[in-house]
């Protein structure tokens, strides 16, 4: 339902920009002081090179990817005087490059939920670009260059927040994501963000001064910042590889159930999102539930078989192999934790355990409930919730309960 929904919506806003490019077209041809072919002439070489950038796409920390188009559109309010044909330009080029996008095999591939984001936030920029700057040329006595820069900061914190609004939006549409994760994932791209506005800008400014010239002085320092994106992306992902592939040798070892870490590791991811917390935090969440289980590879050495050993022993000695890794100090305090009751005795709640620690704990008992015990999702977690007294955190077993429902693995 959510998923027809979306389609719906962007499907809605594509007819949108459709009919805008007709009627921008339209009336900026018939309002145009110059001849009206040499005015289409010159929205066709900007809807060309601006089309080309909106399908160009950089990495992003939040792990979508973002359009250099907004580069080109941040250009082009600043370069292009006719406001209609700026509109022109930016409708024809959001619907062509959502087309392409859609049917060619060309770049990444892009949602619904992206491309939609990316053209509510662009349309906008440009309307409130146009109003900032006229606004501080007739409030306001600074240099052009000034009022420019001051332009398209303020319509850039509006472009940010808005395409925020409506990731989250998207997102809230399409799963069982907490609308604050999505707000905080969202705001991790500030740093891609930030070189695109200035590239546009740095372009847009000195276009008129040095012509040809502005392509390498605004592109080459960009190039240097999207390579460094792409090869931080690469290496993220690589990362993440390898962990999942050492989290497989206890499994491998007959040492804990197959599929054990990584379907522990979904679940406690989506349980983190649900919950809302910060990106940073779930992806550490999600080291540390893939590696949870690591410890179990001590259990060949005859000595600890013979001395015997707990849970927490496991964690702890899990913990200890992980913290050979400076990278992962707080993946490994989380595993070290994992087994820990929520609370004590006497006492309401240990807040020295951290909320990742706690997710863990019950994702895994959720599964092991269902592969050891041979629990259905219902039994399984019904145990959880009757250890709810001291072991499991009940807030965490409620966020639990949602996401299954969600999923549909138990009714509502």
């Amino acid at each position: 339902m959510a998923e027809n929904r979306l389609r719906i919506i962007a499907v809605l806003a594509l007819l949108t920009l459709f009919a805008g490019s007709i009627v921008f077209t339209v009336t900026g041809a018939l309002q145009s002081t110059v001849d009206p072919l040499v005015w289409l002439l010159g929205v066709g070489v900007w809807v060309v090179a601006m089309t080309i950038a909106i399908v160009i796409t950089v990495p992003a920390p939040s792990g979508t990817r973002l359009s250099l188009g907004i580069g080109a559109v941040v250009a082009g309010s600043i370069l292009v005087d006719d406001t209609m044909a700026l509109a022109s330009i930016v409708a024809i080029s959001l619907t062509l490059s959502w087309l392409i996008q859609h049917n060619l095999d060309v770049g990444h591939a892009r949602t619904d939920g992206d491309l939609l984001a990316d053209s509510v936030a662009m349309a906008v920029y440009v309307f409130l670009y146009t109003v900032a700057f006229d606004a501080l040329g007739t409030t306001f006595t600074v240099g052009y260059s000034w009022m420019v820069v001051a332009a398209v900061a303020a319509a850039g914190l509006s472009w940010f927040i808005i395409r925020a609004l409506v990731a989250a939006f998207v997102g809230l549409e399409r799963t069982e994501l907490a609308g604050r994760y999505l707000w905080l994932l969202a705001l991790e791209d500030w740093a891609v963000v930030i070189s695109m506005f200035a590239a546009g800008t740095l372009f847009g400014l000195t276009w008129p001064v040095m012509g040809l010239w502005s392509v390498a002085v605004a592109l080459l320092p960009y190039a240097f910042g999207h390579l460094a994106f792409e090869r931080y992306h690469s290496t993220r992902v690589t990362y993440g590889q390898t962990i999942r592939a050492l989290a497989q040798i206890p499994e491998v070892a007959g040492l804990a159930p197959l599929g054990h870490a990584t379907r522990t590791a979904d679940l406690a991811v989506a349980i983190a999102q649900e919950l809302g917390l910060h990106p940073n935090d779930v992806i550490e969440l999600e080291y540390a539930a893939l590696m949870h289980d690591v410890g179990r590879i001590t259990l060949n050495e005859p000595a600890i078989l013979k001395a015997g050993y707990t849970d927490q022993d496991i964690a702890r000695w899990g913990a200890q192999i992980i913290a050979e890794a400076p990278y992962l100090d707080r993946v490994s305090e989380l595993v070290e934790q994992q087994h820990r009751p929520y609370r004590s005795p006497g006492i309401e709640i240990d807040p020295d355990i951290p909320v990742p620690s706690k997710i863990i704990k019950i994702a895994s008992a959720y599964d092991q409930g269902q592969i050891e015990l041979g629990l259905s999702p219902v039994e399984s977690l019904e145990k959880i919730h009757q250890g709810s007294a001291y072991e499991f955190d009940p807030a965490i077993a409620a966020s639990l309960r949602r996401v299954l429902v969600f999923r549909g693995e138990i009714p509502y």
